[in-house]
């Protein structure tokens, strides 16, 4: 049973006797060589005598050791590379009390996001090629910049001064002390952070401009590489609004003196939360009034509220091991979408399909992400053990994230949205500038709402998986749940329960709550003849399976359900499909009662169901009649939208419009692909012909039917563009190509250089996902992986391999993913080689339910027709 947060207590491999409170840090890096020199004061409080200090130190030569003034001999000084640790065996025992260490050290700059790292880039409107540095200390590469205490719950002050050229900006966490000319450019000293844990830290210097605002007493501001800042606009303004709205959630004002938003064009693919200066990769941050799509301005916002949420949740408080890492990562992921629902409501933000930074993920909405893996045997509870550096880094995945954001929707909507922000206030007050496990958060939760949270939650936190709730009409106007674990390709699964927080509604009149503790429970006073609606709006993260009577009451009363109803029982009848517990019709069936409509949510489910199917068949006899069929449902809604846009047309049009013409493409819809070829022309004369919301998709399309003239001009227009995001559609464009020919011409990119890294890495699964030939793909990667993996950010290194066989079908492929591992994967790769296995065997079994079922249903729909 987990308890409150308690320093001695928490898990990690660093002694617990000697802790560090301060630290003064000097670096000097060399750009011509990619080598840094280093030096730091330590101020340590000893809290009991010891004969060594243990901390943590990678890929860094210590060249001097001295405490409380007095040199170590060489020989007292060991680095264990495999556990990642220094030690400094004492001369004589050390007493209790504070103490002072000084090491002077070297390390390298390296190419990937780990530690401190370098980007090359396009410089805006000159194109010259210019490099500059920055950080990626999470989870546990703060070891690889300096030696440290790199757990979280070793919080401490940092102050990091950096020799940099006189013509670059510096930026950390703090604004900067003081600055002075010296031999070869200027030494910057930022002001000393708050106690904070290592992981938190940053450093990103360079050629770079900036614009910014303030909010009360804090200092905002947009940074980027020059002539690239005001492209930052939109995320400045963003920002001031998001900060005033958590200063208020919150309880606390934000309490550092500046917030800096900071865009680098490479080293990592997403965005981290450091305190006071977070990172993000370009085209998360900026946003081109002119050139960029809206579903690019929908993402920066939502990515911006996900980064400053941890600004809180993570940075302020922070969890104490990363068993707890939902914490941060599940809370700032339904903060950032509630935040940002808030600001713009028309976006349908808790039913947007979300487009994976990584291509081995599916996309989907977030919760179904999550249920997604969750019901497989290869899930594992939000809370799982971490005891490894590696365990840590592979812990940043869709249950952490979505299924944590999904647990806590359920949660907010059963103890209501006033109840559980006074909560979430008392836990920020309670812990800030300490650390915390999750049940300090259920602690706060159960004052403020005075029910039992910690009961409820222990089934969603602390065992695997989620429940299926079935629905049975009864006499006497009663209606028996039985709740079952739900599940997908995974036989014999052990039995659990949960406390669910049920919702639910006679359609047409106010929901009810419920909450059901045990295998059953029965509903009163419901009419036999009036439709009943689990899980209202969908804010549950279970699914429902309804009885015969039940079901055709929902089909008749569709018009009369909200936007989220439908999209969740459209949801929850697929995953009884995937799940082999209903027929395929079911859906279908489902999908051809709909009322018309170009409602986002609802057609985007439809598009990704279809366009998964259409994958899945590949090489499939029954590929072409599945595709003429799912046509047939996608192109009246797209005839509804038409072409081109119009000026009043809300962005949900426009994003809607872009998926369909993306997935008609696939489904080789030819009025599409001429059209989308017809545009591409116009767009290579007038590059302003084609609507900035429209340019990804028809490039794609272009892309996936293209010649090798056409390649090439894809590729020449990607080379050239110093924009981020253009640059981004061109090279997916290429990824789409299905000509083995130029499937590899794509795939050798990944190699070169003209890409980010982060980018180029994630070039090769992009290209196994869209190309339709995984097979080219695996045969690549395995003969280069060495260089692959020389790009790759820690996150990415257990999942890169694995990650590129859940594109196969055939369960042949799973003796070679086995072989493969075996020889050449570390074992903390294995998680994510059983994922891989399971997802193989999944496809394969599908598969061929699926071609049977779905020949069937669409035969019997001619059939009737044909009458």
């Amino acid at each position: 049973m987990e308890k409150p947060f308690n320093f001695n207590e928490t898990p990690g491999k660093l002694p617990k006797q000697v802790a560090p409170s301060e630290y003064l840090i000097r670096v000097v890096p060399n750009i011509d060589n990619f080598t840094f020199s280093g030096s730091e004061t330590v101020k340590l409080s000893a809290r009991s005598p010891v004969r060594q200090l243990v901390l943590n130190a990678l890929e860094l030569k210590i060249e001097a050791a001295s405490v409380d003034r007095k040199e170590l001999p060489v020989s007292a000084i060991k680095i264990d590379k495999e556990n990642e640790l220094l030690t400094l065996t004492l001369p004589s025992e050390l007493a209790a009390g504070d103490h002072t260490l000084a090491l002077r050290f070297t390390g390298r700059i390296n190419q990937q996001g780990q530690g401190l790292f370098y980007m090359h880039y396009q410089e805006q409107g000159s194109g010259a090629r210019k490099v500059m540095l920055g950080t990626q200390f999470e989870a546990t590469d703060a070891r690889r910049f300096f030696p440290c205490w790199d757990e979280p719950a070793f919080r401490a002050r940092f102050q990091l001064s950096v020799v940099v050229p006189e013509n670059w900006l510096a930026v950390s966490n703090m604004p900067i002390e003081s600055e002075k000319e010296i031999a070869g450019g200027k030494e910057v000293r930022f002001a000393p952070t708050p106690p904070m844990s290592s992981y938190l830290n940053v450093f990103v210097a360079g050629e770079l401009d900036v614009i910014e605002s303030r909010v009360g007493p804090t200092q905002i501001r947009v940074i980027a590489t020059k002539g690239k800042a005001e492209l930052g606009r939109y995320a400045l303004e963003a920002s001031a609004q998001i900060l005033e709205y958590y200063n208020d959630y919150f309880g606390v004002p934000y309490p550092l003196p500046k917030l800096d938003q900071i865009a680098i064009p490479g080293g990592f693919g997403g965005a981290m939360e450091n305190w006071g200066g977070i990172t993000y990769y370009e085209s998360t941050l900026l946003f081109d009034p002119k050139n960029s799509s809206g579903e690019t301005k929908q993402n920066v916002c939502e990515v911006l509220a996900h980064e400053m949420a941890h600004m809180w949740f993570g940075d302020l408080v922070t969890m104490a091991w990363w068993d707890n890492l939902w914490l941060n990562e599940g809370f700032a992921s339904w903060m950032g979408s509630k935040c940002t629902a808030h600001f713009n409501p028309q976006w349908e933000v808790w039913l947007a399909r979300e487009l994976p930074r990584d291509p081995t993920r599916r996309t989907g909405i977030a919760r179904e992400a999550a249920m997604e893996g969750d019901g497989r045997s290869t899930t594992h509870p939000i809370q799982q053990p971490i005891a490894t550096e590696a365990e840590a880094n592979s812990a940043f995945d869709d249950i952490t994230y979505k299924k944590g954001q999904s647990f806590l929707r359920m949660l907010e909507s059963f103890l209501r949205e006033d109840v559980f922000r006074d909560g979430i206030r008392r836990y920020v007050a309670a812990h800030k500038y300490s650390n915390t496990t999750t049940v300090d958060l259920w602690s706060a939760l159960s004052e403020a709402s005075k029910k039992p949270v910690g009961e409820i939650a222990a089934g969603w936190t602390e065992q695997p998986a989620f429940p299926v709730v079935k629905v049975k009409r009864e006499p006497d106007e009663k209606v028996r749940l039985t709740q079952e674990r739900f599940t997908v390709n995974f036989k014999s699964a052990p039995p659990l329960l949960w406390k669910i927080p049920l919702t639910y509604s006679i359609v047409g009149e106010t929901p009810a709550t419920l909450l059901m503790a045990g295998k059953t429970a029965e509903l009163d006073k419901i009419p036999a003849d009036r439709a009943l609606k689990l899980n209202v709006n969908g804010a549950g993260n279970y699914r429902a399976e309804y009885d015969v009577p039940s079901w055709n009451l929902l089909l008749d009363t569709l018009p009369k359900l909200s936007v989220d109803d439908r999209v969740n029982l459209l949801s929850d009848s697929w995953a009884l499909a995937e799940a082999g517990r209903a027929p395929i019709s079911l859906y279908f069936g489902l999908v051809e009662k709909l009322p018309a409509s170009t409602d986002l949510a609802e057609r985007e489910q439809i598009i990704e169901v279809t366009d998964f199917i259409n994958r899945l068949l590949i090489g499939s006899p029954h590929r072409k009649k599945f595709q003429r069929y799912a046509r047939s449902l996608l192109r009246l809604t797209f005839g509804a939208l038409a072409w081109e846009p119009t000026a009043a047309e809300p962005l949900s049009a426009a994003t809607l419009r872009a998926s369909l013409i993306r997935t008609l493409g696939d489904l080789n819809d030819p009025g599409i692909i001429a059209g989308c070829r017809e545009r591409f022309e116009k767009y290579l004369a007038d590059p302003t012909s084609l609507a900035a919301d429209l340019r990804p998709a028809v490039l794609a399309v272009v892309g996936r039917y293209a010649d090798e003239k056409t390649w090439n001009k894809l590729h020449e227009l990607g080379l050239k563009t110093t924009s981020i995001e253009e640059k981004q559609n061109y090279y997916n464009a290429l990824a789409e190509a299905g000509d083995p020919k130029l499937v590899r011409k794509t795939l050798s990119i990944a190699l070169a250089d003209e890409l980010p890294t982060s980018r180029a890495v994630f070039l090769v699964p992009r290209v196994a996902r869209y190309s339709t030939r995984p097979d080219l793909v695996w045969e690549f990667a395995a003969a280069n992986m060495k260089a692959l993996l020389a790009k790759s950010d820690a996150a990415g290194m257990n999942r890169y391999a694995p990650g590129l066989f859940t594109f196969f079908s055939d369960e042949s492929r799973v003796v070679e993913l086995r072989t493969y591992a075996r020889k050449n994967l570390p074992a903390a790769s294995a998680p994510e080689v059983a994922k891989a296995v399971d997802e193989i065997q999944f496809r394969a079994e599908f598969r061929k339910r699926l071609a049977s079922q779905l020949s069937a249903w669409i035969d019997g729909k001619n059939v009737a027709n044909a009458r």
